[in-house]
C-alpha cells in the first residue's frame, strides 16, 4: 500500500514537474511574443510619425516657395521670384528644415496661361463646369469666370471642370451665361521632401501643388498708331511688360477694368465719330463696335461686371444728337450687354436722368452685383461739381451729393458702402443710404481710390487713394492717413492685390511711372513705356494654395 502510494507521489511530482517546464516555456514564449509586438508597435509607430512629419516637410517647402512667388517684395535674396525660376533658386533646393530637406521644383509646362469658354450657362450652385475644351488646363487646380475664383479636382471628357470649390476664397459664386471666359494662370510646384536628408532618405514624400499667379494691366496716352498698355507678371514674369497694340484707330486709353485673365475692357478717348473700346480676350485687345459719338466725347471710365455687362461714362453732349448746337446737356453713359454698347438716352432701358444744363461731366464708374445675382445691382458714376449717378440695378438716377468739388475716382465695396475722391484732397463715403464727407489729410487732388474688403464684413479694412504730385493716403479700417509714395509725378490710378497680412500696391501716373508699395514702404518700378498711364486694374487679388496631390513613386 505504501509502495503504491509512493509511487503514486513520484509520478505526480513527474508530471508536475513537466507542468511547469511547459508554463516556462509558455510564458517564455509569450514574453517574447508581447516583446516582438511591444517593439513592432513602437516601430509602426515611428515609421507613422516619421512618415507624417516628412508630409509637413514638403509643405513647409510649398509654403516657402509660395512665399517667394507672391511675396510683395520685388528684390533681395528674398524676393520675389518667377514660376520658371522654382527649380533653381538656392532658397527652394537642398533646404534644411527641421529634421529633413526639402527640394521645390517648377513642373513642366508651368505656368499655364490658357483660355476656353462656358458651353452652356451655369447657375450659382452646379459644382460641374461645361467648356468649350479643357484641353491644356491642368489637369487640377483654379480658373476665373466673371470674377469668380474656382478651384476643382479634375477634369471630365474633355469638356467638364469636376470635383468643383465655387466661390474659392471670396465666398462669392454667382451664375455665368454661355460664352463666358474661363481663364487659368498658375504655377504647379513639386515639392519633395526627406529625412534626414534627400541623398540617403529614410523617409520620403512629394506632393504637387498649384498656385494662382498674379497678372495686371496699365494703359494710358496714344503712342504713334499705337494703343499703349503694359503688362504685369506676364509674358515676363516680375516685370511690366511693353504691349503695344498698333491699330490706324489707336488713341488715348483713359480707363480699364479685367473681370480675369481671359476678359476685360479699356476706353478712352473719341477716333472721328467712334467711341474707344478695346476687349480682351485672353490672346489680344481688339476693338469693338462703337454707337456714334460726338467730338470730344472721351470716355472716361469702365467697369466690367460680367462677361455680358459693362458700363462707361464720359462728357457730358448735346441731348439733339446733332454734336454741335442746341439741346440741353446729356450724360455720357455707354451700357454693354454681351452682344453690342448701347449709348443710354432717358428713354431708354436702362435710362439716365433727363436732360439738364446742370448736368456735369462723368469722370469714373464702378457697378457690382451686390446680391450674386448675375447682374449689376449697385454702383456709382461720379463727376465735376460734386455729380453722383446711382444704379439701383434698373435704371441710373441722381443723388444728393455732399460735396461741389470735382470727382475723379469711384469704388464700391458693397452694398453698404461705397467710396469717392477728388480735387482739394475730397473724400467722401457711402453708407448704404447717404454720401457724406470723410477727414481727408491733404488737400491735394486725388484721382483714383481702391479698397479691400478682406473679411468678406462688408466694409472694408484696407484703402489706398493717389494723386496729383506723387499724394497717397491709406486707409486702415478707421481713418485715412497719409502715405506718400515719394514721386513727383501725378498718379492716375491705384489698385491692389490681397496678399494678407501685407500689402501689395500698384499706383501709375505721368511719364510712365509706376510706383509700387510692398507694405513697408513705396519704390519705383519699371514701366517699360514713357507715355503717361491713366488706368490700372489687376487680376486674383486673392491668393492661396489649392489643388494639392501627392505623388507617390
Amino acid at each position: 500500500m505504501r509502495r503504491d502510494i509512493k509511487t503514486s507521489l513520484h509520478r505526480q511530482r513527474g508530471y508536475l514537474m513537466i507542468v511547469a517546464v511547459i508554463l516556462i516555456l509558455l510564458v517564455g514564449t509569450l514574453s517574447a511574443t508581447m516583446v516582438s509586438l511591444f517593439v513592432g508597435s513602437a516601430t509602426a509607430t515611428n515609421n507613422f510619425t516619421q512618415s507624417n512629419n516628412t508630409y509637413y516637410l514638403a509643405e513647409a517647402g510649398f509654403e516657402e516657395t509660395a512665399r517667394l512667388l507672391l511675396t510683395p517684395t520685388l528684390t533681395g535674396s528674398n524676393g520675389r521670384i518667377a514660376c520658371a525660376s522654382i527649380s533653381s533658386n538656392s532658397n527652394l533646393t537642398n533646404t534644411s528644415f527641421g529634421s529633413g530637406t526639402f527640394t521645390a521644383t517648377t513642373v513642366s509646362g508651368s505656368p499655364v496661361y490658357v483660355s476656353t469658354t462656358l458651353s452652356s450657362a451655369i447657375n450659382s450652385s452646379v459644382t460641374t463646369i461645361p467648356v468649350a475644351s479643357t484641353s491644356g488646363f491642368a489637369a487640377a487646380g483654379r480658373i476665373v469666370i466673371d470674377g469668380e475664383v474656382i478651384n476643382y479636382g479634375g477634369t471630365s471628357g474633355g469638356n467638364s471642370f469636376i470635383g468643383v470649390q465655387r466661390g474659392a476664397n471670396e465666398n462669392y459664386n454667382t451664375p455665368h451665361a454661355s460664352g463666358a471666359p474661363v481663364a487659368q494662370y498658375q504655377c504647379n510646384v513639386n515639392v519633395t521632401a526627406g529625412i534626414p536628408n534627400l541623398t540617403s532618405p529614410l523617409y520620403q514624400r512629394t506632393i504637387q501643388q498649384s498656385l494662382q499667379l498674379q497678372e495686371g494691366w496699365a494703359a494710358g496716352a496714344v503712342s504713334g498708331s499705337n494703343f499703349v498698355f503694359t503688362r504685369w507678371n506676364r509674358p515676363t514674369e516680375v516685370s511690366w511688360s511693353s504691349s503695344l497694340v498698333s491699330n490706324s484707330s489707336a488713341a488715348t486709353i483713359n480707363s480699364i477694368s479685367m473681370l480675369s485673365n481671359a476678359d476685360g475692357w479699356a476706353v478712352g478717348n473719341v477716333v472721328g465719330s467712334a467711341f474707344t473700346l478695346l476687349n480682351w480676350n485672353g490672346s489680344s485687345w481688339t476693338l469693338a463696335a462703337s454707337p456714334s459719338a460726338c467730338s470730344g466725347q472721351n470716355l472716361t471710365g469702365v467697369s466690367a461686371v460680367y462677361h455680358q455687362e459693362a458700363w462707361a461714362v464720359g462728357p457730358t453732349t448735346k441731348s439733339n444728337g446733332s454734336c454741335t448746337s442746341g439741346g440741353q446737356r446729356r450724360y455720357t453713359v455707354l451700357y454693354w450687354n454681351g452682344t453690342s454698347w448701347t449709348t443710354l438716352t432717358p428713354s431708354t432701358t436702362p435710362s439716365i436722368p433727363a436732360d439738364s444744363n446742370s448736368n456735369q461731366n462723368l469722370n469714373a464708374v464702378a457697378v457690382i452685383d451686390a446680391t450674386q445675382s448675375g447682374a449689376g445691382t449697385l454702383g456709382f458714376a461720379v463727376g465735376n461739381s460734386g455729380t453722383i449717378l446711382q444704379y439701383n440695378g434698373s435704371n441710373w438716377v441722381s443723388v444728393s451729393s455732399p460735396t461741389t468739388n470735382n470727382l475723379f475716382g469711384v469704388y464700391v465695396v458693397s452694398g453698404s458702402e461705397a467710396w469717392a475722391v477728388g480735387s482739394s484732397g475730397t473724400i467722401i463715403e457711402w453708407n448704404g443710404s447717404t454720401w457724406s464727407t470723410v477727414s481727408s489729410p491733404t488737400a491735394t487732388q486725388l484721382n483714383s481710390i481702391a479698397m479691400l474688403d478682406d473679411t468678406l464684413s462688408g466694409h472694408a479694412e484696407t484703402g489706398w487713394a493717389v494723386g496729383n504730385s506723387g499724394v497717397a493716403i491709406s486707409y486702415n479700417g478707421s481713418s485715412w492717413s497719409s502715405n506718400n509714395t515719394g514721386s513727383a509725378s501725378n498718379l492716375y490710378g491705384v489698385a491692389l492685390f490681397f496678399t494678407n497680412p501685407d500689402q501689395d500696391i500698384w499706383a501709375v501716373g505721368a511719364g510712365g511711372t509706376i510706383m509700387h508699395y510692398n507694405g513697408t514702404s513705396w519704390a519705383s518700378v519699371t514701366s517699360n513705356v514713357t507715355q503717361q498711364l491713366n488706368g490700372i486694374s489687376l487680376i486674383a487679388p486673392q491668393q492661396y494654395a489649392f489643388a494639392e496631390e501627392e505623388i507617390f513613386p
